[in-house]
Protein backbone atom coordinates (compact mmCIF):
# COMPACT_ATOMS: atom_id res chain seq x y z
CA UNK A 1 0.00 0.00 0.00
CA UNK A 2 3.01 2.38 0.84
CA UNK A 3 4.17 1.77 -2.44
CA UNK A 4 1.10 2.30 -4.27
CA UNK A 5 0.51 5.51 -2.94
CA UNK A 6 4.08 6.97 -3.78
CA UNK A 7 3.81 5.87 -7.12
CA UNK A 8 0.67 7.38 -7.66
CA UNK A 9 2.62 10.74 -5.84
CA UNK A 10 5.30 11.01 -8.28
CA UNK A 11 2.43 10.21 -11.28
CA UNK A 12 0.76 13.90 -10.24
CA UNK A 13 4.09 15.50 -9.75
CA UNK A 14 5.13 14.76 -13.29
CA UNK A 15 1.60 15.78 -14.54
CA UNK A 16 1.97 19.45 -13.28
CA UNK A 17 5.36 19.91 -14.22
CA UNK A 18 4.91 18.69 -17.46
CA UNK A 19 1.73 21.07 -17.70
CA UNK A 20 4.01 24.11 -16.04
CA UNK A 21 6.70 23.07 -18.62
CA UNK A 22 5.40 23.88 -22.14
CA UNK A 23 1.39 24.06 -22.72
CA UNK A 24 0.37 21.58 -26.05
CA UNK A 25 1.29 23.41 -29.32
CA UNK A 26 -2.02 24.96 -31.23
CA UNK A 27 -1.67 23.15 -34.26
CA UNK A 28 -1.12 19.67 -32.13
CA UNK A 29 -4.33 21.17 -30.34
CA UNK A 30 -6.23 21.90 -33.54
CA UNK A 31 -5.43 18.35 -34.74
CA UNK A 32 -7.13 16.45 -31.17
CA UNK A 33 -9.99 18.52 -32.17
CA UNK A 34 -10.22 17.81 -35.69
CA UNK A 35 -10.00 13.97 -34.67
CA UNK A 36 -12.65 14.47 -32.04
CA UNK A 37 -15.06 15.55 -34.57
CA UNK A 38 -14.28 12.84 -36.90
CA UNK A 39 -14.97 10.33 -34.34
CA UNK A 40 -17.95 11.45 -33.48
CA UNK A 41 -19.58 12.14 -36.63
CA UNK A 42 -19.67 15.83 -36.91
CA UNK A 43 -19.25 17.67 -40.01
CA UNK A 44 -17.63 21.08 -39.66
CA UNK A 45 -20.42 22.71 -41.52
CA UNK A 46 -22.88 21.45 -38.79
CA UNK A 47 -20.59 23.88 -36.02
CA UNK A 48 -22.55 27.01 -35.26
CA UNK A 49 -20.45 28.35 -32.20
CA UNK A 50 -18.03 27.02 -29.87
CA UNK A 51 -18.87 27.73 -26.81
CA UNK A 52 -15.71 26.24 -24.28
CA UNK A 53 -12.68 24.27 -25.06
CA UNK A 54 -10.81 22.90 -22.26
CA UNK A 55 -7.23 21.67 -22.34
CA UNK A 56 -5.76 18.87 -19.73
CA UNK A 57 -3.28 16.50 -19.52
CA UNK A 58 -3.66 12.98 -18.07
CA UNK A 59 -1.46 10.14 -17.79
CA UNK A 60 -1.19 6.18 -17.97
CA UNK A 61 1.14 3.40 -17.73
CA UNK A 62 2.93 2.24 -20.47
CA UNK A 63 4.30 -0.98 -21.22
CA UNK A 64 7.15 -0.74 -19.21
CA UNK A 65 5.11 0.86 -16.00
CA UNK A 66 6.04 4.24 -16.25
CA UNK A 67 3.81 7.14 -16.74
CA UNK A 68 3.14 9.33 -19.76
CA UNK A 69 1.85 12.32 -20.39
CA UNK A 70 -1.21 12.75 -22.74
CA UNK A 71 -2.68 15.86 -23.74
CA UNK A 72 -6.49 15.87 -23.29
CA UNK A 73 -9.16 18.77 -25.54
CA UNK A 74 -12.50 18.76 -24.82
CA UNK A 75 -15.16 20.85 -26.93
CA UNK A 76 -18.75 22.51 -26.10
CA UNK A 77 -20.19 22.97 -29.49
CA UNK A 78 -24.06 24.35 -30.36
CA UNK A 79 -25.09 23.08 -33.60
CA UNK A 80 -26.18 25.45 -36.55
CA UNK A 81 -29.27 25.07 -36.70
CA UNK A 82 -29.97 25.77 -33.19
CA UNK A 83 -29.49 29.65 -34.29
CA UNK A 84 -31.63 29.38 -36.74
CA UNK A 85 -30.95 30.38 -40.42
CA UNK A 86 -28.66 33.49 -40.80
CA UNK A 87 -31.19 35.04 -44.28
CA UNK A 88 -34.93 36.42 -43.28
CA UNK A 89 -37.64 33.42 -43.42
CA UNK A 90 -41.45 33.63 -43.55
CA UNK A 91 -43.06 32.43 -40.21
CA UNK A 92 -46.78 31.87 -39.36
CA UNK A 93 -48.40 35.18 -38.48
CA UNK A 94 -49.11 35.45 -34.29
CA UNK A 95 -51.84 34.53 -33.29
CA UNK A 96 -55.01 36.60 -32.58
CA UNK A 97 -57.82 35.64 -30.90
CA UNK A 98 -60.64 35.75 -32.94
CA UNK A 99 -64.00 35.93 -31.11
CA UNK A 100 -67.59 35.98 -33.90
CA UNK A 101 -69.03 39.43 -33.45
CA UNK A 102 -72.82 39.36 -32.20
CA UNK A 103 -75.15 39.14 -34.92
CA UNK A 104 -78.07 41.46 -34.21
CA UNK A 105 -81.44 40.10 -36.33
CA UNK A 106 -80.95 41.55 -39.33
CA UNK A 107 -83.75 44.22 -40.79
CA UNK A 108 -85.61 44.66 -44.08
CA UNK A 109 -85.55 48.29 -44.47
CA UNK A 110 -86.58 47.89 -48.31
CA UNK A 111 -88.50 45.53 -50.40
CA UNK A 112 -88.62 42.34 -52.60
CA UNK A 113 -89.23 41.54 -55.90
CA UNK A 114 -89.79 38.00 -57.66
CA UNK A 115 -88.93 38.12 -61.53
CA UNK A 116 -90.51 35.03 -63.16
CA UNK A 117 -89.59 34.71 -66.51
CA UNK A 118 -90.81 32.56 -69.59
CA UNK A 119 -92.33 28.95 -68.81
CA UNK A 120 -94.79 28.92 -72.15
CA UNK A 121 -97.31 27.46 -70.82
CA UNK A 122 -98.58 25.47 -73.67
CA UNK A 123 -99.45 21.36 -74.58
CA UNK A 124 -98.87 18.84 -77.00
CA UNK A 125 -102.00 17.07 -77.28
CA UNK A 126 -101.69 13.37 -78.70
CA UNK A 127 -104.28 10.43 -80.26
CA UNK A 128 -104.76 8.67 -77.02
CA UNK A 129 -105.38 12.65 -75.77
CA UNK A 130 -102.94 12.63 -73.37
CA UNK A 131 -101.63 16.63 -72.86
CA UNK A 132 -97.99 16.48 -72.78
CA UNK A 133 -96.55 20.10 -71.31
CA UNK A 134 -93.98 23.08 -72.54
CA UNK A 135 -93.62 23.93 -69.56
CA UNK A 136 -91.77 22.74 -66.43
CA UNK A 137 -93.89 21.94 -64.00
CA UNK A 138 -90.93 20.98 -61.56
CA UNK A 139 -89.41 24.78 -62.08
CA UNK A 140 -92.59 26.35 -61.59
CA UNK A 141 -92.99 24.29 -58.36
CA UNK A 142 -89.72 25.87 -56.79
CA UNK A 143 -90.16 29.36 -58.13
CA UNK A 144 -93.21 28.96 -56.27
CA UNK A 145 -91.17 27.90 -52.79
CA UNK A 146 -89.28 30.75 -53.66
CA UNK A 147 -92.20 33.23 -53.70
CA UNK A 148 -93.05 31.70 -50.40
CA UNK A 149 -89.88 32.26 -48.47
CA UNK A 150 -88.96 35.56 -50.38
CA UNK A 151 -92.39 37.37 -49.09
CA UNK A 152 -92.34 39.82 -52.33
CA UNK A 153 -94.28 43.15 -52.14
CA UNK A 154 -94.15 42.25 -56.37
CA UNK A 155 -93.99 39.72 -58.74
CA UNK A 156 -93.17 40.47 -61.85
CA UNK A 157 -93.89 37.64 -65.13
CA UNK A 158 -91.35 38.48 -67.97
CA UNK A 159 -93.59 37.55 -70.75
CA UNK A 160 -94.22 34.61 -73.12
CA UNK A 161 -96.18 33.11 -70.22
CA UNK A 162 -98.31 31.27 -73.10
CA UNK A 163 -96.68 29.83 -76.02
CA UNK A 164 -99.82 29.25 -78.24
CA UNK A 165 -98.23 26.81 -80.77
CA UNK A 166 -101.63 26.26 -82.59
CA UNK A 167 -101.52 29.87 -83.65
CA UNK A 168 -97.66 29.98 -84.69
CA UNK A 169 -96.98 31.58 -87.88
CA UNK A 170 -93.54 31.26 -87.65
CA UNK A 171 -92.95 27.09 -86.89
CA UNK A 172 -95.40 24.35 -88.91
CA UNK A 173 -98.58 23.64 -86.59
CA UNK A 174 -98.81 19.86 -86.82
CA UNK A 175 -101.98 17.95 -85.75
CA UNK A 176 -100.41 18.03 -82.16
CA UNK A 177 -101.12 21.61 -81.58
CA UNK A 178 -104.71 21.86 -81.93
CA UNK A 179 -107.07 22.06 -79.57
CA UNK A 180 -104.33 23.16 -76.75
CA UNK A 181 -105.20 26.82 -76.50
CA UNK A 182 -108.21 25.96 -74.37
CA UNK A 183 -105.72 23.58 -71.70
CA UNK A 184 -103.25 26.82 -71.84
CA UNK A 185 -105.28 29.37 -70.94
CA UNK A 186 -106.56 27.10 -67.93
CA UNK A 187 -102.66 26.20 -66.84
CA UNK A 188 -101.92 30.14 -67.05
CA UNK A 189 -105.19 31.28 -65.02
CA UNK A 190 -103.93 28.82 -62.42
CA UNK A 191 -100.20 29.46 -62.91
CA UNK A 192 -101.05 33.03 -61.51
CA UNK A 193 -103.29 32.46 -59.21
CA UNK A 194 -100.14 30.04 -57.17
CA UNK A 195 -98.39 33.40 -57.09
CA UNK A 196 -101.11 35.26 -55.74
CA UNK A 197 -101.80 32.21 -53.23
CA UNK A 198 -98.14 31.78 -52.15
CA UNK A 199 -97.16 35.77 -51.70
CA UNK A 200 -98.21 38.16 -48.91
CA UNK A 201 -101.51 39.69 -49.19
CA UNK A 202 -100.81 43.09 -51.48
CA UNK A 203 -98.66 41.58 -53.61
CA UNK A 204 -99.00 43.11 -56.51
CA UNK A 205 -98.53 41.02 -59.88
CA UNK A 206 -97.64 42.46 -63.29
CA UNK A 207 -97.24 40.21 -66.53
CA UNK A 208 -95.46 41.67 -69.18
CA UNK A 209 -96.56 40.18 -73.07
CA UNK A 210 -94.13 38.47 -74.94
CA UNK A 211 -93.50 37.24 -78.42
CA UNK A 212 -95.47 34.22 -77.68
CA UNK A 213 -97.87 35.89 -75.92
CA UNK A 214 -98.99 38.10 -78.89
CA UNK A 215 -99.44 35.37 -81.18
CA UNK A 216 -102.67 34.77 -80.64
CA UNK A 217 -103.66 38.83 -81.40
CA UNK A 218 -101.71 38.52 -84.58
CA UNK A 219 -103.05 35.68 -85.70
CA UNK A 220 -106.56 37.05 -85.11
CA UNK A 221 -105.33 40.14 -87.20
CA UNK A 222 -104.46 37.91 -89.80
CA UNK A 223 -107.48 35.40 -90.18
CA UNK A 224 -110.58 37.46 -88.82
CA UNK A 225 -109.81 41.08 -88.35
CA UNK A 226 -113.16 41.99 -87.73
CA UNK A 227 -113.10 39.70 -84.03
CA UNK A 228 -110.07 40.96 -82.66
CA UNK A 229 -111.77 44.34 -80.86
CA UNK A 230 -115.38 42.73 -80.18
CA UNK A 231 -116.06 42.74 -76.73
CA UNK A 232 -119.71 41.83 -74.40
CA UNK A 233 -123.02 43.34 -74.75
CA UNK A 234 -123.19 47.03 -73.90
CA UNK A 235 -119.79 46.82 -71.72
CA UNK A 236 -117.87 49.11 -73.78
CA UNK A 237 -114.93 49.14 -71.24
CA UNK A 238 -114.81 45.76 -70.49
CA UNK A 239 -111.51 43.99 -72.54
CA UNK A 240 -111.89 42.34 -75.85
CA UNK A 241 -113.26 38.68 -75.08
CA UNK A 242 -110.62 37.62 -77.07
CA UNK A 243 -107.41 39.30 -75.41
CA UNK A 244 -105.54 37.99 -72.79
CA UNK A 245 -106.51 40.20 -70.27
CA UNK A 246 -110.32 39.05 -71.00
CA UNK A 247 -109.53 35.24 -71.53
CA UNK A 248 -107.35 34.43 -68.33
CA UNK A 249 -109.32 36.67 -66.22
CA UNK A 250 -106.45 39.14 -65.50
CA UNK A 251 -108.90 41.71 -63.86
CA UNK A 252 -110.62 39.33 -61.75
CA UNK A 253 -106.66 38.38 -60.28
CA UNK A 254 -105.66 41.76 -59.93
CA UNK A 255 -102.73 41.02 -62.28
CA UNK A 256 -102.00 44.29 -64.36
CA UNK A 257 -100.99 42.96 -67.82
CA UNK A 258 -98.13 45.12 -69.42
CA UNK A 259 -99.43 44.74 -73.56
CA UNK A 260 -97.62 45.76 -76.74
CA UNK A 261 -94.99 43.93 -77.38
CA UNK A 262 -91.90 44.75 -77.55
CA UNK A 263 -92.28 48.35 -76.38
CA UNK A 264 -94.05 47.14 -73.09
CA UNK A 265 -92.13 48.17 -69.86
CA UNK A 266 -92.19 48.04 -66.23
CA UNK A 267 -89.93 50.11 -63.76
CA UNK A 268 -88.76 47.67 -61.04
CA UNK A 269 -86.16 50.33 -59.02
CA UNK A 270 -84.98 54.22 -59.55
CA UNK A 271 -81.46 53.65 -58.73
CA UNK A 272 -79.37 55.36 -56.72
CA UNK A 273 -75.93 56.82 -56.77
CA UNK A 274 -73.73 56.09 -60.03
CA UNK A 275 -76.39 53.06 -60.73
CA UNK A 276 -79.19 53.20 -62.75
CA UNK A 277 -82.88 52.42 -62.91
CA UNK A 278 -84.29 48.83 -63.25
CA UNK A 279 -86.60 48.29 -66.26
CA UNK A 280 -88.08 44.90 -66.54
CA UNK A 281 -88.87 43.81 -70.29
CA UNK A 282 -89.43 40.79 -72.20
CA UNK A 283 -87.22 41.58 -74.49
CA UNK A 284 -85.79 41.27 -78.49
CA UNK A 285 -82.02 41.11 -78.70
CA UNK A 286 -80.55 37.77 -77.70
CA UNK A 287 -77.64 39.04 -75.29
CA UNK A 288 -78.12 40.69 -72.11
CA UNK A 289 -74.46 42.36 -73.73
CA UNK A 290 -76.28 44.18 -76.46
CA UNK A 291 -79.32 45.75 -74.59
CA UNK A 292 -76.45 47.17 -72.10
CA UNK A 293 -74.26 48.73 -74.88
CA UNK A 294 -77.29 49.58 -76.78
CA UNK A 295 -79.60 51.05 -74.43
CA UNK A 296 -77.27 52.29 -71.67
CA UNK A 297 -80.01 51.49 -69.27
CA UNK A 298 -80.87 48.41 -66.82
CA UNK A 299 -82.76 45.60 -67.82
CA UNK A 300 -83.79 42.54 -66.67
CA UNK A 301 -85.50 40.31 -69.67
CA UNK A 302 -86.80 37.39 -70.80
CA UNK A 303 -86.89 35.82 -74.27
CA UNK A 304 -84.13 34.41 -75.06
CA UNK A 305 -84.13 31.71 -72.18
CA UNK A 306 -80.42 31.76 -70.35
CA UNK A 307 -78.91 33.10 -67.33
CA UNK A 308 -77.13 35.97 -68.70
CA UNK A 309 -75.54 38.91 -66.30
CA UNK A 310 -73.40 42.00 -67.90
CA UNK A 311 -71.96 44.56 -66.55
CA UNK A 312 -71.18 47.97 -68.77
CA UNK A 313 -69.88 51.41 -66.71
CA UNK A 314 -69.74 54.90 -68.74
CA UNK A 315 -68.81 57.95 -68.08
CA UNK A 316 -71.29 60.83 -67.95
CA UNK A 317 -70.45 64.61 -67.41
CA UNK A 318 -66.87 62.67 -65.42
CA UNK A 319 -68.85 60.74 -63.64
CA UNK A 320 -69.23 56.85 -63.68
CA UNK A 321 -72.88 55.64 -64.62
CA UNK A 322 -73.06 51.43 -64.21
CA UNK A 323 -75.26 49.32 -66.60
CA UNK A 324 -76.44 46.00 -65.50
CA UNK A 325 -78.46 44.13 -67.99
CA UNK A 326 -79.40 40.20 -66.86
CA UNK A 327 -81.83 37.52 -67.61
CA UNK A 328 -82.82 34.81 -65.32
CA UNK A 329 -83.40 31.97 -67.61
CA UNK A 330 -87.26 30.30 -68.50
CA UNK A 331 -89.83 27.64 -66.79
CA UNK A 332 -90.31 25.99 -69.38
CA UNK A 333 -88.67 22.25 -70.86
CA UNK A 334 -85.30 22.34 -72.05
CA UNK A 335 -85.48 19.49 -73.69
CA UNK A 336 -86.50 19.90 -77.45
CA UNK A 337 -90.66 19.80 -76.41
CA UNK A 338 -90.61 23.16 -77.34
CA UNK A 339 -90.99 23.74 -80.76
CA UNK A 340 -88.05 25.56 -81.96
CA UNK A 341 -85.50 26.38 -85.25
CA UNK A 342 -83.10 23.32 -83.49
CA UNK A 343 -86.76 21.19 -82.86
CA UNK A 344 -88.27 18.22 -84.17
CA UNK A 345 -90.93 15.60 -83.90
CA UNK A 346 -91.23 11.63 -84.98
CA UNK A 347 -93.78 10.41 -87.01
CA UNK A 348 -96.33 9.66 -84.47
CA UNK A 349 -95.82 13.86 -83.07
CA UNK A 350 -93.44 12.70 -80.13
CA UNK A 351 -91.14 15.49 -80.03
CA UNK A 352 -87.13 14.02 -80.06
CA UNK A 353 -84.96 14.79 -77.03
CA UNK A 354 -82.33 17.37 -77.99
CA UNK A 355 -81.33 19.64 -75.38
CA UNK A 356 -81.44 23.25 -75.60
CA UNK A 357 -78.87 25.97 -75.03
CA UNK A 358 -81.23 27.29 -72.19
CA UNK A 359 -81.30 27.51 -68.40
CA UNK A 360 -83.65 27.44 -65.95
CA UNK A 361 -83.70 30.18 -62.93
CA UNK A 362 -85.66 32.78 -61.32
CA UNK A 363 -84.30 36.57 -60.34
CA UNK A 364 -85.19 38.13 -56.78
CA UNK A 365 -84.05 41.64 -56.78
CA UNK A 366 -84.17 43.59 -53.22
CA UNK A 367 -84.62 47.68 -53.59
CA UNK A 368 -83.88 49.52 -50.96
CA UNK A 369 -85.43 52.96 -49.89
CA UNK A 370 -83.25 55.00 -51.61
CA UNK A 371 -83.78 53.46 -55.04
CA UNK A 372 -80.60 51.11 -55.19
CA UNK A 373 -81.29 48.07 -55.99
CA UNK A 374 -79.28 44.40 -56.16
CA UNK A 375 -80.61 41.02 -58.19
CA UNK A 376 -79.84 37.51 -57.30
CA UNK A 377 -80.22 34.75 -60.01
CA UNK A 378 -80.85 31.92 -58.82
CA UNK A 379 -80.36 28.66 -61.18
CA UNK A 380 -82.75 25.58 -61.06
CA UNK A 381 -81.63 22.32 -62.47
CA UNK A 382 -83.54 19.03 -62.53
CA UNK A 383 -85.88 20.59 -60.23
CA UNK A 384 -83.92 21.81 -57.85
CA UNK A 385 -82.30 25.39 -56.55
CA UNK A 386 -80.32 26.70 -53.57
CA UNK A 387 -81.02 29.73 -52.42
CA UNK A 388 -79.64 31.73 -49.43
CA UNK A 389 -78.14 28.43 -48.10
CA UNK A 390 -81.67 26.63 -48.46
CA UNK A 391 -82.22 24.02 -50.86
CA UNK A 392 -85.84 23.36 -52.81
CA UNK A 393 -87.03 20.87 -54.52
CA UNK A 394 -90.07 19.93 -56.52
Amino acid sequence: MRELSRRWGALVSLADEARQATPPPTAQTLGKIADLLERNGIDVDDIGRVQKVNLWQGFHKDADGEAQVVDLVGVSLSPSWEAGPQWPVMEPAAPINAKPRPSPKPTTAGHTIVVAPDPQIGFRRYEDGTLDPFHDERAIEVMLQIVRDAKPARIVNLGDTCDFPEWSSKFLVSPEFVLTTQPTIDRTHRYLAEQITEAPAGCRVDMLEGNHDNRLPIAITKNAMAALRLRQANAPESWPVLSLQHLLRLEELGVDYRDGYPAGRVKLADGAGHQTPLYAVHGERLTVSAVAKNERQSYVQGHIHRIQDHYETYEVDGEPVIVNAWSPGCLSRVDGSIPSTRGGSDAKGYPVVRWENWTQGVGVVTVLPDGSWEKEIVPIRDGRAIWRGKEYRA
